[in-house]
């Protein structure tokens, strides 16, 4: 009666151990790899999601100007400068249509520990503004 009522209270009296002691630590310690990958398998995620917001951030720039009369040289150039400093991208301009222009934006993407990076792509289309381009400003 008195180990009864000695185990309810929190006391164990000394003895052999339970079968299943320890086993919270082995299932920790297994469990703690799969959570890391999980960990570093969303940062390459988010590295690949942030890389693809840029791209179609700069394919839209390089739309807007060259839209508005810019040539090919003004839209390629309002595309990278788009894109973060010393980022390599590969922009293309063409039309797509008559009235009409498309910028593409390859950006290889920047994933962390080494791994290959794919390319993002992204391209905006953009109807042409009547009327003359009009004069670039002075710095």
């Amino acid at each position: 009666m008195t180990a009864v009522w000695s185990r309810r209270r929190g006391v164990v009296p000394p003895g052999p151990r339970e079968p299943d002691a320890g086993s919270a630590t082995v299932e920790l310690a297994a469990a703690i790899p799969l959570l890391v990958a999980v960990t570093l398998a969303m940062v390459g995620v988010l590295g690949l999601a942030r890389d693809h917001v840029l791209a179609q951030g700069a394919a839209r720039e390089g739309a807007r100007e060259a839209a508005i009369g810019g040539d090919a040289g003004r839209a390629s150039a309002a595309a990278r400068a788009a894109l973060p400093h010393g980022r390599p991208a590969r922009v293309t301009v063409a039309t797509a249509g008559p009235d009409r222009v498309r910028v593409s934006v390859e950006l290889p993407a920047r994933l962390p520990f080494g791994v290959r990076p794919p390319a993002v792509r992204a391209t905006a289309v953009a109807a042409r503004e009547p009327g003359p381009p009009p004069t670039p400003a002075s710095p």
